[in-house]
């Protein structure tokens, strides 16, 4: 008899609480990651923002902008995301949720307004 378990394989990175001097309306991320595999954006990597201390989540939807000058294999993707539907807050988190082990995380950047 042959037993087996299906296991999903994915990291999350969460960011500690930046602080805005005002609570933001939107939100934009910029990630700098390469390919290990063929990844689906906004599947394989899911980008998502918080402006009340990560309790409540928004999904941003990141586009390929390109590859990163003198960079072999290093993508930029962005994306901006109305937050303004969250609870008041001015303590942003960014999560990241990458899955099936498709992609390497070089940096990310958060700006809000």
């Amino acid at each position: 008899r042959l037993t087996c378990a299906i296991m999903s394989v994915f990291t999350t990175i969460i960011t500690n609480a930046f602080t805005a001097s005002s609570t933001p309306s939107t939100a934009r991320m910029v990630v700098f990651q390469e390919n290990v595999d063929t990844p689906t954006l906004n599947t394989d990597i899911i980008a998502q923002v918080s402006r009340n201390n990560g309790t409540t989540l928004s999904t941003v939807t990141l586009a390929d902008e390109g590859y990163v000058t003198g960079s072999s294999g290093q993508r930029i993707l962005a994306g901006t995301v109305d937050i303004s539907g969250q609870p008041s807050g001015t303590n942003l988190r960014w999560k990241l949720t990458l899955q099936n082990n498709q992609v390497k995380v070089h940096g990310v950047s958060l700006a809000w307004a």
